[in-house]
């Protein structure tokens, strides 16, 4: 079955659904968020960043894997790929359609460095396209035009995603830290989506803090920002304290990120949070 066949020309607005919102080592093992990436329906389905509760998560929101149209991976860390084979098992029918489009950076794709590839031969044999990108390079996949962008993370070969929407830019930055090149790539986005590990006076190397989320924003001025990827620290020290923060240093339109939200982008943006008081870790273990 071929990508245009199944194109979507009843569904005007873009919709993203954040299958997970957690993120860095210890949010991940604790699952104090979930950690499934994005699902982004547009003119395809495309999965990003599918890590661990991915497919968990796609069965509880009833979103078909068989109808995935593309995998994007920005990089070689756990909480990015970790159910992508078992969802290219989808993407192809169970193997049985080669079909779909694995992309990703190249040490995901190819093995890179440090880094072994973690998609088996296999796995890459049932989907009808694997390709490696860098930043600055331009791909397709179906009629739908994606940029991969820098990145300034612990695995040098990262990559986020300018996605070309028929409602605007969407820009997933991915684990970065934030530089002048890191900026520019996402220019004219309309939902920027940035990967917040770090809370406030709590800076590491290769990933976001909210000081800096909030010039990023400042020099982007998307109508939003979606806060994803929050990690155990912040999470104990309050997400509501880093979305007032970045709003006031910005003067944009920030979303804190929740396990199963859907936001539906046409002419407007708008919100749909999921109800599930058994979703979240109460307290945080004192890991950072």
């Amino acid at each position: 079955m071929s990508l245009k066949s199944e194109i979507m020309p009843e569904l005007q607005t873009t919709r993203l659904t954040f299958l997970g919102t957690g993120g860095g080592r210890f949010a991940t093992m604790y699952q104090a968020r979930a950690t499934g990436g994005i699902y982004l329906a547009d003119t395809l389905r495309l999965h990003i960043d599918p890590g661990p509760s991915a497919l968990y998560n796609m069965k509880r929101l009833s979103i078909d894997p068989i109808k995935t149209d593309g995998i994007l991976l920005s990089h070689c860390h756990p909480d990015h790929y970790s159910d992508a084979e078992i969802l290219t098992e989808g993407m192809s029918h169970g193997g049985i359609v080669k079909r779909g489009a694995l992309i990703g950076s190249k040490s995901v794709i190819l093995g890179e460095g440090e880094f072994d590839s973690p998609i088996s031969n296999y796995h890459r044999s049932i989907c009808a396209r694997v390709s490696a990108v860098s930043a600055g390079d331009r791909f397709r996949i179906g009629n739908m035009v994606i940029d991969a962008t820098p990145t300034q993370h612990s695995d040098p070969y990262g990559v986020g995603f300018r996605i070309h929407t028929r409602n605007g830019i969407i820009s997933y930055v991915s684990d970065s830290e934030i530089t002048d090149k890191v900026i520019a790539a996402h220019r004219g986005a309309r939902v920027l989506i940035l990967n917040l590990t770090r809370p406030l006076c709590a800076k590491v190397p290769f990933h976001l803090c909210t000081e800096e989320a909030a010039v990023f924003a400042r020099e982007i001025v998307p109508e939003m920002v979606i806060l994803t990827h929050l990690g155990m620290k912040l999470l104990r020290e309050g997400v509501d304290k880093q979305v007032k923060y970045i709003k006031e240093n910005s003067g944009t339109r920030v979303l804190a990120g929740e396990d199963l939200m859907k936001i539906s982008i046409g002419k407007d943006i708008t919100v749909k949070r999921f109800q599930d008081p058994t979703n979240h870790y109460t307290s945080y273990p004192k890991y950072d």
